[in-house]
C-alpha cells in the first residue's frame, strides 16, 4: 500500500491548489455473482448518502460489472441494482432448448438479459447513445472477428467523442460470455464479453484516467470490487480435449479468472495513490450462472462480511472514497 493517502477534502486549500486527484471505480465481471458487487455498492451508497456515481471521476466495468457501471452512471440506485439482479437472475440463466449445456449453441439466450437491462435503465435510457451517459464511463468488450479489445466510452471519458451506439447494445456486448451467451452484433461488428481481456478492469480505468485527465499514477485512488469468484475456476479431470473444456465451460472460466488475478496483482505492484480491493472467496465454488436461492444467500452473506471487514481493517480508505465528490 502506498504511504501517500490523500483525502483532498481534508487538505488545506493551499495544498489542494493544482492537484489533480482522481477517484476511480472498477467493477469486475462474474455473472450472477455480480450480486456481490451490487450489495457492496448498495452499502457504500447508503453510507455515503448520495448517488454513488457522484463519488467517482471515472467508472469502468466488465460484463455484469459493466451493466452495474452503466446503471450507476445512469442514476439507478445501487440498492435497486441489487434487487433487480435477484429478480431477473433466474430468468437470465434459463437454459435454451437443444443447447446441450452450451455445446451446440450458447447455453442461454440474451432475451432475459435484455429485459433485465431495460428494467434497470428504462427503455428510453437503454436506447440512449452510450456517448450521452452523463458520467465518465468505460465498458470493455472484444470484437469477435478480430480478437481486438474495444473500450466503449461515454463522452466524459472520451473528450466528447464517445461511442454513438445504444447503451443497451453496449451492455449486451460486454456480457456476451462465449458458450454462455450469444455474441452481440452492433452495426457491422460482433462483440463478445470483455472479460476475455479485462475481467477486472482495474488497469483499464487507471490508464484511461491518466490518458483522459493527465493525472499521475499516485494521484489515482482506485476502489475495485470483485464478484466472490472461486480461487481456481475451470477444473477438469485428466487431459481433456475440446469437448472436456467446453462441456464444463472450463476454458472461459479459466481465462477470466486468470486475467482477473493478473490485473489485480499488477495494480498492487504499480501502487496507485490508494488501492482498495473488496472481494471474498467462498467456501465452495459459486458458478457464474448459479442463481439459486442457496447461491443468493451465500453471495449476500459474503458481501455483508466483506463490508464489515473493510470497515474494520481499511476504514480510512472506505471513508475517503465516500467523502469525495467528483
Amino acid at each position: 500500500m502506498n504511504s501517500r493517502r490523500l483525502d483532498p477534502g481534508e487538505l488545506p486549500r493551499e495544498e489542494r491548489r493544482g492537484r489533480r486527484e482522481r477517484h476511480l471505480l472498477a467493477l469486475t465481471g462474474g455473472g450472477y455473482r455480480g450480486l456481490f458487487s451490487a450489495e457492496i455498492l448498495a452499502a457504500a451508497e447508503a453510507d455515503g448518502g448520495v448517488p454513488l456515481a457522484k463519488r467517482f471521476d471515472l467508472i469502468a466495468g466488465t460484463s455484469i460489472g459493466g451493466v452495474l457501471a452503466i446503471g450507476l452512471a445512469c442514476g439507478v440506485p445501487a440498492r435497486d441494482l441489487a434487487e433487480l439482479i435477484r429478480e431477473y437472475g433466474p430468468a437470465i440463466f434459463t437454459s435454451r432448448p437443444l443447447s446441450f449445456a452450451g455445446l451446440s449453441k450458447s447455453r442461454y439466450g440474451n432475451d432475459g438479459l435484455r429485459r433485465a437491462i431495460e428494467a434497470v435503465l428504462g427503455k428510453p435510457h437503454a436506447q440512449r447513445p452510450f456517448a450521452d451517459v452523463p458520467i465518465p464511463l468505460v465498458v470493455s468488450a472484444v470484437q469477435e472477428g478480430t480478437g481486438t479489445p474495444h473500450l466503449f466510452r461515454s463522452n466524459g471519458a472520451a473528450a466528447g467523442r464517445g461511442d454513438e451506439v445504444p447503451t443497451l447494445d453496449v451492455a449486451l456486448a460486454t456480457s456476451a460470455a462465449p458458450t454462455y451467451f450469444p455474441p452481440h452484433p452492433i452495426g457491422d461488428r460482433v462483440y463478445v464479453d470483455g472479460g476475455l481481456v479485462a475481467n477486472a478492469p482495474d488497469l483499464v480505468v487507471l490508464t484511461e484516467a491518466m490518458r483522459q485527465f493527465g493525472c499521475r499514477l499516485d494521484e489515482c485512488h482506485l476502489l475495485s470490487i470483485g464478484t466472490a469468484g472461486p480461487p481456481r475456476a475451470g477444473t477438469v479431470e485428466g487431459a481433456p480435449g475440446k469437448f472436456g473444456w467446453l462441456a464444463r465451460h472450463a476454458i472461459i472460466d479459466l481465462i477470466m479468472t486468470a486475467q482477473e488475478a493478473l490485473a489485480i496483482d499488477q495494480v498492487r505492484c504499480l501502487r496507485p495513490g490508494t488501492f482498495l480491493r473488496i472481494d471474498a472467496k467462498p467456501a465452495r465454488r459459486i458458478d457464474l450462472d448459479d442463481a439459486s436461492a442457496a447461491a443468493t444467500k451465500m453471495i449476500v452473506e459474503l458481501a455483508q462480511k466483506a463490508v464489515e471487514h473493510t470497515k474494520q481493517t481499511r476504514a480510512a480508505e472506505w471513508r475517503q472514497f465516500l467523502a469525495h465528490l467528483a
